[in-house]
């Protein structure tokens, strides 16, 4: 029988936590459905002895660096209190902060690659950005696990299509296979609740790790400019309809929820809303940004041509120093160069050189020799290190990320994930025995 109340699937959450030995996976966006999820597994696991907390559960959340910044703050700062919380209570539970790899980032392959904005017959980013981050994490550790169960915040309320899937996909034993990773198991707690019983339960309790749920209900309530109460009657709206995407997203014809930040006193969004408004210009063959025949070499809507490139380039720069927000890394910078030396109608090779000196008074260097040496300082200190050149470079790029964005919080767990990553990698390479 499905657990219809917060008790019920709590009891349930328990006995899997102690009757099956695989590891878990727990999908984590910061949104209500998430955080009400990441809040039972957390009060299951608190329920058993402390002998018992053995099984290693990984929250994964993935960060697209296009995210609302309303969200972002909400989700960076919830996962550092969820991995303190862990460790103090010996959880056995880690927080992963999941991002694409810089060659696979929103700005490289708009502005590097000429990939058009997304809409919805040519929607490539959710695949790039959200899903193969965490298909890569989870491939790791089944090296090492073998099997997993993911669990999920999906509920059949948000949707006929929705429940139509779920319904589809269920099995006797609640659990169902992951279409995309066999040796993923995908468990849905909380389908069978309501939007009103996702908020009565968050909004009665504080979660585990310390947040109050109030913070998250409020930024709801700006998203829904306001219309947003507790559901009394069938005639009320209910708190939660509204989607929290990525800022650029071009998919919707309108961002509705970034639309009631702004009106709610969000002044951030205002930038980020006529930036939107700036891809959609580009995304629009009519005028003249993209090339007239595509990838394949037939008539057609194209890849951005260089010159739109360049100028999204321009205004994007001009957009983080207006907002001060850290938009596009100098990794990112290097490989659109890099990027813009193969395109159809080809740069010249200091197209974004001169870009960053006009605009910042940067000099980039884009010199070959210089890179090849740079890359062979790396290979040195990483071997010195133990550690692979990758994830050297995943570190000076986070500790430059911070640098940029004048933040330090959650730099050192963030570089002790990359360690830990490359730990994995190395076991699944058999570069060493595992560790016992």
């Amino acid at each position: 029988m499905a657990a219809t109340t917060y008790k019920e699937i709590i009891n349930t959450l328990t006995q899997l936590y102690v009757e099956d030995d695989r590891p878990w996976l727990v999908g984590f966006s910061g949104g209500k459905d998430s955080t009400m999820l990441a809040s039972l597994i957390f009060d299951a696991v608190l329920s058993v002895s402390d002998a018992q907390r053995k099984k290693p559960i990984s929250i994964l959340c993935t960060d697209t660096r296009v995210e609302i910044p309303a969200i972002s703050e909400i989700v960076e700062g919830t996962l550092l209190k969820m991995q303190k919380f862990s460790q103090q209570n010996d959880l056995n539970i880690e927080v992963n902060l999941l991002k694409p790899p810089p060659e696979q980032s929103f700005w490289v392959n708009i502005i590097g690659r000429g990939y058009p904005p997304p809409n919805r017959v040519f929607r490539w980013c959710t695949q790039r950005l959200k899903i193969d981050p965490v298909t890569v994490f989870v491939n790791r550790r089944l090296g090492h696990w073998g099997e997993a169960i993911l669990h999920l915040g999906a509920r059949r309320a948000e949707s006929s299509t929705r429940s139509q899937t779920m319904a589809g996909r269920e099995t006797r034993n609640s659990l169902c296979r992951h279409p995309d990773l066999p040796r993923v198991w995908i468990s849905n707690p909380i389908e069978f609740l309501t939007t009103e019983e996702v908020w009565a339960y968050l909004l009665q309790k504080t979660n585990p790790w310390g947040n109050d749920n109030r913070i998250l209900y409020k930024v709801y309530t700006n998203a829904s400019n306001g219309e947003c109460p507790i559901q009394i009657d069938t005639s009320t709206p209910a708190c939660g309809h509204s989607r929290f995407g990525c800022w650029t997203c071009t998919v919707v014809e309108r961002d509705k929820a970034s639309e009631g930040l702004l009106a709610a006193g969000d002044e951030r969004m205002e930038n980020l809303i006529e930036f939107r408004e700036t891809l959609l210009e580009f995304r629009n063959h009519e005028n003249g940004w993209r090339d007239s025949r595509r990838m394949n070499g037939n008539e057609g809507p194209g890849p951005l041509l260089i010159k739109g490139r360049r100028e999204l380039l321009k205004r994007l720069l001009k957009l983080q120093e207006e907002t001060n927000m850290m938009l596009i890394t100098s990794e990112e910078l290097l490989l659109i160069q890099q990027l813009w030396k193969s395109a159809r109608d080809p740069d010249d090779g200091r197209g974004v050189s001169r870009i960053l000196n006009k605009q910042r008074g940067v000099v980039m260097n884009t010199d070959p020799i210089e890179l090849n040496r740079l890359r062979e300082m790396e290979e040195e200190v990483a071997q010195e290190l133990g550690i692979r050149s990758d994830t050297l470079r995943r570190m000076l790029n986070k500790v430059e990320e911070y640098g940029e964005s004048h933040r330090a919080h959650g730099l050192p767990d963030d570089l002790l994930n990359i360690l830990k990553d490359d730990l994995y990698i190395m076991i699944a390479q058999e570069d060493f025995p595992a560790i016992h």
